[in-house]
């Protein structure tokens, strides 16, 4: 996908991000988006989803983005 010339890279951030440690609450998210931010990551969207059909648990994901570095940059 690009935005006017510019091509993107995605991550996707879930709980299960090493950036959590093991615990994920709203002040762990909050340092993590935070913290992603620095290294030029935006929030292109959110959403909950079903993780597991056995255990219907579901997880939280955020859809980062950013300008794709050129070589050299």
């Amino acid at each position: 996908m690009t935005r006017g010339t510019n091509m993107l890279d995605y991550k996707v951030l879930s709980e299960r991000d090493s950036r959590f440690s093991g615990k994920f609450d709203l002040d762990q998210l909050e340092a993590a988006l935070n913290s992603y931010a620095t290294e030029g990551w935006r929030i292109a969207a959110g959403l909950s989803a079903m993780s597991s059909w056995k255990s219907a648990k579901f997880e939280v994901l955020v859809f980062l983005e950013r300008d794709k570095k050129s070589p050299g940059r």
